[in-house]
């Protein structure tokens, strides 16, 4: 129905154009099942990363590099986010993202670099209005971030400018740190763009790496699909507030200081909870979040 001003009959506002960048997994399938929903959004495309570390590296040598780097039982671990979580996302009632492009579905594209002219190419095709990037191991040049109309824009699991870079959640257990979630432009400098909401995170009491992550995830595309109208206002966030700090990879020696600190990067439980769509849980802290969100402009 069209919104009357007066006199004049104004059609409604159409939807924003929206390509999601992940690795897809369970954090991927939870982001987008919430931007399917919104009612200001159309996904329009989809990017899955399929880089291992480096966009030069195939999976064998990627994986060997990663093994190296976090240690055997870390690498299992990111397997597990990824393709065993898109194994379980497809058989329960949340659905997995994507892998290939459907009749009834948005086209994808699968790729170890965003950047590269085919990459570009597809993100030109969709013609969006929005990038999202969500779960996604790609840092983008200036000139694919200037391929959306409006903004680009990062959901990352920590409260920035603190922990940019990989896995804050882990460094957050292992560290007995606050867990967070930032919604921000993307700039061509890591986790670095103007912030414009942020919320602190409470899992549920022991909840691994893996569920705890997926929480920061489902806040903050919460964040996000709020600030859509502002973001359209032009509200354009605020900066961050100092340097922070950047974390790479865990090493096979944090892996164990987690494990001793009784914390863990996945359980046997979360795999039977994700199968009845029960992961990730939410703490029994009524308005907790809310409370705890911080939001700019």
């Amino acid at each position: 129905m069209p919104i009357t001003e007066g006199t004049r009959a104004v059609p409604p506002p159409a939807r924003l154009r929206t390509v999601l960048c992940t690795c897809g997994g369970l954090y991927g399938a939870l982001v987008l099942q919430r931007l399917r929903a919104c009612e200001q959004l159309e996904i329009v495309g989809i990017v899955r990363s399929s880089r291992v570390i480096d966009p030069t590296f195939g999976f064998v040598r990627g994986a060997l590099a990663q093994i190296r780097r976090s240690g055997l039982r870390y690498a299992l671990y990111l397997w597990c986010t990824t393709t065993l979580a898109d194994w379980l996302c497809a058989f329960g009632a949340l659905g997995a993202v994507p892998t290939r492009t459907t009749k009834s579905g948005p086209p994808v594209l699968t790729t170890r670099d965003i950047n590269d002219a085919e990459g570009r190419e597809f993100v030109t095709a969709c013609a969006p209005d929005l990038l999202v990037s969500a779960f996604f191991n790609q840092r983008l040049r200036p000139a694919t971030l200037e391929l959306p109309k409006r903004a680009c824009l990062n959901i990352h699991p920590s409260v920035l400018p603190e922990a940019k870079g990989v896995d804050p959640v882990f460094q957050g257990l292992l560290h007995g740190a606050a867990l967070g979630v930032t919604v921000h432009f993307m700039t061509p400098e890591l986790d670095a763009g103007r912030i414009v909401a942020q919320r602190l995170v409470e899992p549920c009491p022991g909840a691994s790496v893996f569920e705890s992550t997926a929480v920061c995830f489902r806040e903050g595309t919460e964040l996000l699909a709020a600030a859509i109208d502002r973001i359209v206002a032009g509200d354009g966030g605020q900066p961050q507030r100092g340097a922070g700090n950047y974390q790479s990879w865990p090493t096979a020696a944090e892996n164990a200081a987690l494990r001793a600190r009784g914390a863990a990067l996945l359980r046997c439980a979360d795999f039977v909870r994700l199968l009845r769509t029960r992961l990730p849980r939410r703490p029994d802290l009524q308005a907790w979040g809310a409370a705890q969100t911080r939001r700019f402009g």
